[in-house]
């Protein structure tokens, strides 16, 4: 059996593959080839934890995957990853397993790429300046996907922890400009990226420049958000997949519930995006939102990458 590191596997999947392999997922995720159930979550409320269980299979492809997941919400505090995880691969013919994988770095690289994805259909194609929140992981894989798609000159990183944004700029210096970022300085950024388990919105929209576009991935409880209503309710709202933001997009959830908004009010799926189904970006000045809450089907995409791999090495 194939078993892969946290280590080995962003050497087999670029950026570009990963935001290529997201196009796909998400047409199959929103044209119904992809078969993807609810995903199983405990909560594990007295260790501030969450597991997940998250089986994908797309039609016609030689595999399917499952990922069990740890979230520990207190890891970032004691130096620990958020996330821990693995993706197991079987073989869709005769269900033998063939491959353990590293699930962080797969979920990592997975999420930035389909942010990266989001930004290339949907922020203004003269898009200079992004704004991160958060320092781990992440955020890391959400820089390298911006620079993938868009100009990037200046990074605005914001954190609680000022030695955790001061290290984070220190990554990239030699690629991009990058700063630490204040409140004030948020109305400069054409692109942000919230990557954090934050409960409570991080800014308002007031704070937020006309025609900027939002990636929104922290957050995957009902009872979390990284964004305010108001930001909700001013912008085109585009989700990975509907129903799962229904049940888990505490960004989207709290404000309907709170009757500032209506589910009806979103304009539709990434993947009908990709597919022209429904229109992207209309003007500059309109501000577009993507919510994800993560979905099975793009772990799947990025297995199905480094298993071709692999097999075509072993030919």
């Amino acid at each position: 059996m194939i078993i892969l590191d946290k280590e080995q596997i962003p050497k087999m999947v670029s950026m570009p593959e990963a935001i290529d392999a997201m196009r796909s997922a998400f047409t199959q995720l929103s044209n119904g080839e992809a078969i993807v159930p609810t995903r199983l979550s405990l909560d594990i409320h007295d260790k501030n934890a969450t597991f997940l269980i998250m089986p994908a299979y797309a039609k016609g492809c030689p595999y399917y995957s499952v990922k069990i997941v740890s979230v520990n919400y207190s890891n970032p505090d004691k130096g620990l990853p958020l996330i821990q995880a693995v993706v197991q691969v079987f073989d869709a013919a005769n269900v033998e397993q063939l491959a353990t994988m590293d699930g962080e770095s797969i979920t990592a690289i997975r999420t930035g790429a389909a942010s990266g994805l989001a930004t290339d259909l949907l922020a203004n194609k003269d898009s200079k300046v992004a704004a991160i929140f958060g320092t781990g992981v992440q955020a890391d894989s959400h820089i390298k996907a911006l620079i993938e798609v868009r100009g990037i000159e200046r990074v605005l990183v914001f954190s609680r922890n000022k030695k955790s944004a001061e290290l984070f700029c220190d990554l990239f210096s030699n690629k991009i400009k990058c700063e630490i970022g204040n409140i004030k300085s948020l109305c400069e950024a054409d692109i942000i990226c919230t990557t954090t388990p934050s409960r409570l919105p991080l800014f308002k929209y007031e704070n937020i420049k006309p025609g900027c576009h939002l990636n929104v991935i922290g957050s995957h409880q009902p009872s979390k958000r990284e964004i305010s209503s108001d930001i909700v309710e001013n912008s085109k709202i585009i989700v990975d997949e509907i129903e799962a933001c229904k049940k888990e997009a505490g960004d989207l959830i709290i404000p309907m519930d709170k009757g500032k908004w209506s589910f009806d009010s979103v304009h539709g799926e990434l993947g009908q995006v990709i597919s022209g189904e429904v229109s992207g970006r209309n003007s500059e000045d309109e501000i577009t939102l993507f919510k994800s809450v993560g979905n099975a089907i793009q772990d799947l995409a990025l297995a199905n990458i480094i298993m071709k791999k692999i097999n075509h090495d072993r030919s």
